[in-house]
């Protein structure tokens, strides 16, 4: 019952985000969701997870849906993750996820206060501590690369983490914004998400084209000058 409450309660509220275009229900706990970034859109799957934490269906979810160019979000329940609410239990599945989401999970609560979504950080002690509720604004692609015995090279994901705000480059430096498919007043988050999204592309591990090199090379030089500009402006 949790579950499909707190389905229709992310299903509800997504539908009212500005940047939002379409949301569309894929199957029983599983949304489809169009998000219009500024400088390129993204398509997010997003799972709500009870009952079973399964490493077999995260691996083939996250190859599906990076093959498809869809990023995906698994949004998991308190119970699934531990016992007493207090402390993790460590599966293969959990550390799975918190590679793919940098060291932290996102997990559903209900209360008297209604549903929220909110992060789950795990320390080496298996300790949980949980951060504010999300803000589904703040929805977003992006990339984890792995490296285990499940998954190996970089899959597309999905946070929500906050954007931030950079003040917009030099004209000098448009060309490479351009490289990236970006516009001079991209924020760094959004540089490294578009360089990642463009080295998953061109990498000459997977693109065959006799240009992935040399295409590959500007991605590197066009990262660099960019991060440069922005270590310098903070």
């Amino acid at each position: 019952m949790s579950l499909q409450v707190a389905f229709h309660h992310l299903l509800t509220t997504l539908r009212h985000v500005k940047s939002v275009t379409d949301v569309r229900v894929l199957d029983e706990g599983a949304l489809v969701v169009d998000v219009a970034q500024p400088n390129f859109h993204e398509e997010i799957v997003i799972y709500l997870l009870a009952g079973e934490l399964s490493v077999g269906f995260i691996k083939k979810t996250l190859n599906a849906n990076t093959q498809r160019d869809r990023h995906t979000l698994f949004i998991v329940s308190l119970d699934l993750i531990s016992d007493d609410g207090y402390s993790a239990r460590m599966t293969d599945a959990l550390r799975l996820l918190l590679q793919a989401y940098s060291d932290r999970v996102y997990a559903y609560r209900i209360d008297d206060r209604g549903v929220s979504i909110l992060p789950v950080f795990i320390s080496p002690q298996r300790c949980l501590t949980f951060g504010d509720p999300v803000n589904l604004a703040d929805l977003s692609g992006d990339y984890a690369t792995f490296n285990n015995k499940y998954l190996l090279g970089v899959r597309k994901v999905a946070s929500f983490q906050p954007r931030e705000w950079t003040p917009p480059a030099d004209d000098s430096l448009r060309p490479f914004y351009e490289i990236l498919g970006l516009t001079t007043a991209a924020s760094e988050n959004e540089v490294k998400k578009a360089y990642r999204r463009k080295a998953l592309q061109h990498h000459p591990d997977t693109d065959k084209s006799p240009d992935a090199t040399r295409i590959m090379q500007q991605i590197n030089e066009a990262y660099t000058r960019i991060m440069q500009h922005l270590q310098l402006v903070d």
